[in-house]
């Protein structure tokens, strides 16, 4: 009798302990506590590390998922634990807004300042109002479908947090002929 009440509070756990564990690594990242386990990393090894976890979801829902350009020297000193997070977080952020048979692709350059690397989708894009606001706690695309997707509204933030507390930046933009478009500058 009880299986889907049981399920459905198995799920709502779960989703707390997420929601707990990434509020904990939020405050951590805001006030400068975490520890970051910097090392030598080839950024463009990491991005294919990525697409492989998430190529399953991708197959889902049809979306082509590519690392489709690569330009200069790759590598950068930072910590690849938590660069993989940053990077997994905007991919599956992008798989989950994304309508079915649409592409997400990631490009990655070597510029003066760093490495830069994108995380672009041909999806609907984001309202320009809402832009500035993407990466507070709780921000969400579509409040209706906010828990559904099983998000904690906390990806983009730990993101830009993990990001800024290693000397990068991370910025948005919607792309000409629509989609969004993620851009981080790390620090090499």
């Amino acid at each position: 009798e009880n299986g889907p009440q049981v399920s459905t509070a198995l799920e709502q756990t779960y989703l707390l302990e997420r929601l707990v564990d990434d509020l904990r690594l939020l405050t951590l990242a805001e006030t400068r506590q975490l520890v970051f386990d910097k090392t030598t990393v080839h950024v463009g090894d990491l991005i294919n590390t990525v697409l492989d976890m998430l190529s399953a979801q991708a197959k889902e829902k049809n979306i082509s998922l590519s690392f489709s350009e690569r330009k200069g020297d790759l590598t950068a000193h930072l910590d690849p634990q938590r660069l993989e997070q940053v990077l997994s977080n905007l991919v599956s952020n992008a798989l989950r807004y994304v309508p079915e048979g649409r592409q997400v692709w990631v490009t990655a350059d070597k510029t003066e300042n760093g490495l830069r690397v994108m995380v672009n989708d041909n999806g609907a894009g984001i309202p320009e109002e809402d832009l500035p606001f993407i990466f507070d706690r709780f921000w969400r695309k579509e409040k209706s479908r906010s828990r559904a997707s099983g998000g904690t509204g906390l990806g983009l933030a730990i993101s830009k947090q993990l990001i800024e507390a290693q000397g990068g930046k991370i910025s948005a933009r919607n792309l000409p002929n629509g989609g969004l478009q993620i851009i981080l500058l790390l620090r090499v």
